[in-house]
């Protein structure tokens, strides 16, 4: 399927690119590895309470094959981290990626400053497969565990 993707070229609010492109259907399987990265802000912000902002960090590189999720605890007193920015083309699972900013977003107004921490993310490994093949190897393990249907849902055979 083709599809236009909107990205900023350098920084949230800065030059706006869109590319058409052409996507699939992809899956990955969750690895038991995974790890915490600290987001601290690279310069002082004044925020306002309930209104996101975009806060410049310390540069934070994610390894290939991977995928992020915030850490939903909040490490700011003032509020947390609801996104993560990386400028440019948007990379695939398979390549490494930079975070150069977050989106904040404040419960409290007040002054985030430069060297405090902001959030956490958490890093998970992922083994990436078409999603096609991964669907093949759900199925031959439901077959080869012999799940069967049952009146009251799947039970074990």
């Amino acid at each position: 399927m083709q599809v236009d993707v909107t990205y900023w070229k350098d920084k949230i609010g800065g030059e706006a690119v869109k590319k058409s492109v052409k996507v699939e259907p992809y899956g990955y399987r969750l690895t038991n590895i995974a790890e915490w990265r600290i987001l601290v802000a690279a310069e002082d912000v004044e925020v306002k309470a309930f209104e996101p902002a975009v806060i410049e960090i310390e540069k934070v590189v994610i390894p290939k094959n991977t995928i992020v999720s915030p850490l939903s605890i909040m490490r700011h007193a003032l509020g947390t981290v609801i996104d993560v920015f990386q400028p440019g083309e948007p990379k695939k699972v398979e390549d490494e990626k930079i975070i150069t900013a977050v989106v904040f977003l404040p419960v409290i107004s007040g002054r985030v400053e430069r060297g405090e921490l902001v959030g956490v993310i958490n890093v998970r490994y992922v083994k990436t497969s078409a999603l096609k093949r991964l669907k093949e190897a759900i199925v031959k393990e439901l077959e080869e565990a012999r799940w069967v249907p049952d009146k009251g849902g799947m039970v074990f055979e």
